[in-house]
């Protein structure tokens, strides 16, 4: 039954639990953005992280081929892709109040639209052509990198759209920190240690930011 759900052929039974254990972990993650969508009325999430979410998702997600790792993977890129949908209404809805650029703030929502595009078109020729790894780590990563660097942005524009940040913050870490290590045991790629152990410093430095933040008052909750 296992290996009908995971590669336990390419992929150790550690290496599985520690990528699916953070994939899913990230679905937590999605889950509480939706409930605060739905009951804040505000978006979270910084907009361009959204947009850069949604796209690599369609593409590995749905785009054959998938992951490797098995289909306890796949539908965990399905599952990120299927919450996004909500995610993406929020953002459409609520993430023109993020943006402070008054020409940009006008035509927010064809912008995020098309930005989502452009990444989808991006992240495909990356795996067409190649540059990727089985399960799509290299894009992912890049894009991470942009991700975490906006989220500490957004925290230090936008206070107020981030009250919810502390399980957020925590397990958004937690879970690319545990897919960190997984790249770590099982590629012997530098580029892709580096933007993922990269990735893991940025998300640190947005929790003491976030408790810096919160101690003087800056965000409720």
């Amino acid at each position: 039954m296992i290996e009908q759900l995971l590669n336990l052929k390419d992929y150790t039974p550690l290496e599985q639990i520690l990528f699916a254990g953070g994939c899913y972990v990230w679905v937590v993650v999605y889950a509480i953005y939706i409930k605060n969508i739905h009951q804040k009325k505000c978006i979270g999430m910084p907009v361009f992280a959204a947009a850069g979410n949604i796209a690599w998702e369609f593409v590995w997600g749905w785009i054959p081929p998938t992951t490797d790792m098995g289909p306890l993977l796949v539908w965990a890129y399905r599952i990120w892709f299927i919450f996004d949908l909500y995610i993406f209404y929020g953002v459409i809805r609520y993430g023109a109040d993020q943006v402070q650029t008054p020409a940009l703030k006008k035509h927010f929502r064809p912008l995020i639209v098309l930005t989502a595009l452009c990444w989808g078109v991006i992240f495909y020729f990356f795996k067409k052509e190649g540059f990727d790894t089985p399960i799509g780590a290299t894009s992912a990563y890049t894009a991470q990198i942009f991700i975490s660097v906006l989220y500490v942005v957004l925290l230090l524009r936008h206070p107020r759209y981030v009250w919810f940040s502390a399980p957020v913050a925590w397990l958004k870490m937690i879970g690319t920190g545990t897919n960190t290590i997984f790249m770590l045991i099982h590629y012997d790629i530098h580029l892709l240690h580096t933007l993922a152990l990269l990735c893991l410093v940025i998300d640190n430095v947005y929790i003491v930011l976030f408790y810096r933040a919160r101690a003087t008052h800056a965000i409720e909750g």
